[in-house]
């Protein structure tokens, strides 16, 4: 008995301390986040305007001919030498 309050305590506590909708700000926005969508396998493709980045097997933008990225950022690149944003 002692075992599962203690995990309740716990469990509730954890829970707690992860916060919720409630604590989001509704003016935040994804604009600056870019996601990692993962290339389509088998034939590693990627949406319109991103390149797959075969090191990591995710889709970016690709490297402008500046090298410079769209946030004022340099390029990166992978292991294999890929050139991405």
């Amino acid at each position: 008995m002692r075992r599962l309050v203690s995990t309740v305590v716990l469990s509730l506590g954890l829970l707690t301390g992860c916060g919720g909708a409630s604590g989001m700000d509704a003016s935040e926005s994804l604009g600056e986040a870019e996601q990692g969508l993962a290339c389509r396998y088998p034939e590693m493709s990627c949406p319109p305007g991103t390149i797959c980045v075969y090191d990591y097997e995710l889709c970016r933008q690709p490297c402008p001919s500046t090298g410079v990225c769209t946030g004022g950022t340099a390029c990166r690149v992978s292991p294999s030498g890929q050139k991405f944003c």
